[in-house]
């Protein structure tokens, strides 16, 4: 479950920063949405390279196709942030939404992301709230960090 955790949050934080640099009015809805899934995409096929990599490395062999294709599908939920990010970059177009105001939605919707995967991760080992807690917090603050940076930047 860690893996998969660790998979969505890897897509959260690369949105997250392309969402930072990103000046308002300067791309049209399509080639957000179409950047956010290829942003995913590269994170995506990133994440299948390393983790066979270090799988081979550890075994010490080339993997069987049947771990190389549980990599790939645990992988493929790098794609989850991207893929509703670009829903909602779909669905703003359809309201007219001002990219200001969905720049600020989907920052705001990668901070709660990274505050609940960043819980998770912890819960799911010992069951126990306050570490939980703790985790989520503390990734929050570190994704604060990194906003303040880009911001100042």
């Amino acid at each position: 479950m860690a893996p998969r955790i660790a998979s969505v949050l890897y897509g959260v934080i690369a949105i997250m920063t392309v969402d930072l640099a990103v000046q308002p009015d300067g791309l049209g809805y399509a080639e957000a949405a179409s950047g956010v899934l290829l942003i995913g995409l590269a994170m995506t096929m990133t994440r299948i390279f390393v983790r066979v990599v270090t799988k081979e490395a550890e075994i010490g062999a080339h993997l069987p196709m049947r771990e190389f294709g549980a990599i790939g599908s645990d992988s493929l939920l790098v794609m989850l942030f991207p893929i509703i990010t670009a829903l909602l970059i779909v669905a703003a177009a359809l309201v007219t939404a001002r990219w200001l105001i969905l720049l600020d939605v989907i920052l705001y919707f990668g901070l709660a992301a990274v505050f609940v995967i960043g819980f998770l991760s912890s819960y799911i080992l010992d069951r126990n709230i306050r570490p939980a807690l703790s985790r989520g917090v503390v990734w929050l603050l570190l994704t604060l960090v990194l906003v303040a940076v880009k911001k100042l930047a």
